[in-house]
């Protein structure tokens, strides 16, 4: 393992390093934890992988995780970046996708990189890879400026009125018994020519979070600012730290206070975050040793730029017959963005929602040497097809009998309308 200082700032390494490295390598994967030290269980490993010395696609969405088995065994003791989406759920239970997807994306992307870099503020850790050379390179790139700006027109795939017919739709089934909460999520599409690295690097900017990734698997970017943890593994103990429960921003200390404790204190913000953590409690026991799943913090109230978010951590052992990839597959897709109980939400989703989710409320991470993983929740996010030039995003909320419909949709505008804008700069 080398050291290499750093004579500029790590973020003007990374404004540098991310548009050299998209010209000369088609696989790259960046985890940005944008400084948040007090993150609970901590943010991202800030980590830049690009190259490969193995890639590979998974285009049917029935045996991702057999396939991310036999990848592993293949390089055992190696670094392995992972993107899967939320199709994958077809790996673990049966609910066949009825809807097209809005864009063309893998169900599932792995490689093992040539290169590994730590970024530090002092400098740079080499995990893998010869390339101190490319560091000083990258220092002194010049970074292009851009004469034409991205032009991509955003526009919901479903109106609100539609919205609002489908959400009350779902809560004539909740009262029915047939589920008690349903992540229900509008689609958002554009078309037209974007630059992914300044996209990205625009979109952190605007919204700096603990699990921000940049993903590139040829033609298909992931820009990503998600404040959401999946799961990771550190040792033999794992983490999962479902969100359920937003509430906007103050323009005053005051009533910024004022609105944190208003979600503290909500009975359905609470109800919705009690229902996903007893989901993924369930979820961590399948792969858990006797007795070992506990919620370590329940209901924790932490702040984003533009958000407030309710967040809960479970914690569990992994049993000796199980291995992480069993422990991500047994927890997929994620609680908080399904509902509760798993399957049949996902099958209300599967019938009401526009289009097929694709990439959006899937996951993008790593494994390192020694199997410890971390993988967030691809939501606040930007997908991009290059040779289609499609842009896609979502954004969802937890409809419950107590919701209202309104608000519901309120709340994803309120994710998801600082994205859009970004492409109005």
């Amino acid at each position: 393992m080398t050291f290499v200082p750093l004579t500029i700032s790590s973020a003007d390494f990374i404004a540098k390093a991310l548009p050299l490295l998209n010209k000369c390598y088609e696989h790259i994967a960046y985890t940005n934890p944008n400084e948040y030290k007090d993150y609970p269980c901590g943010p991202y490993r800030h980590l830049i992988a690009f190259g490969s010395v193995f890639s590979s696609q998974i285009f049917n969405d029935t045996y991702v995780f057999d396939s991310w088995q036999r990848i592993r065994h293949m390089f055992p003791k190696d670094w392995l970046f992972v993107f899967v989406s939320y199709d994958a759920k077809n790996s673990v239970e049966t609910i066949p996708n009825s809807k097209e997807p809005a864009i063309e994306f893998n169900t599932a992307s792995f490689f093992v990189p040539e290169h590994v870099w730590e970024i530090t503020r002092e400098g740079i850790i080499l995990h893998k890879g010869n390339a101190s050379a490319m560091i000083a390179e990258i220092v002194e790139y010049t970074v292009e400026m851009k004469s034409i700006p991205a032009s991509v027109n955003i526009q919901p795939m479903v109106s609100k009125e539609v919205y609002i017919e489908s959400a009350s739709y779902i809560q004539r089934q909740l009262e029915k018994g047939n589920a008690y909460e349903v992540n229900f999520c509008i689609p958002f599409k554009g078309t037209g020519v974007i630059d992914p690295v300044e996209t990205y690097l625009k979109l952190n900017t605007l919204s700096p979070m603990p699990f921000s990734c940049f993903f590139n698997y040829g033609d298909q970017y992931i820009l990503c600012a998600s404040p959401e943890r999946f799961i990771t593994k550190d040792g033999n103990t794992i983490y999962s730290q479902p969100i359920k429960g937003t509430s906007k921003r103050g323009m005053t200390v005051v009533e910024d206070e004022a609105l944190k404790n208003h979600l503290k204190q909500s009975e359905k913000e609470m109800s919705e975050n009690n229902m996903i953590v007893d989901l993924v409690r369930n979820d961590l026991s399948r792969s858990a040793s006797n007795n070992s799943v506990i919620v370590k913090e329940l209901r924790g109230i932490y702040s984003f730029p533009n958000v407030h978010q309710m967040i809960s951590t479970i914690q569990s052992e992994l049993a000796k017959d199980c291995d992480i990839i069993d422990a991500i597959k047994y927890a997929f897709p994620m609680g908080s963005m399904t509902g509760a109980p798993k399957i049949k939400a996902m099958q209300l989703i599967d019938s009401i929602e526009p289009v097929s989710r694709g990439p959006f409320s899937g996951t993008v991470g790593y494994m390192d040497p020694d199997n410890n993983v971390d993988f967030n929740v691809l939501i606040r996010s930007i997908f991009y097809n290059n040779s289609t030039q499609t842009v896609f995003m979502e954004a969802g909320s937890a409809i419950t009998c107590y919701a209202d419909p309104e608000k519901e949709y309120e709340e994803c505008m309120l994710k998801i309308t600082p994205i859009i804008h970004l492409f109005d700069l």
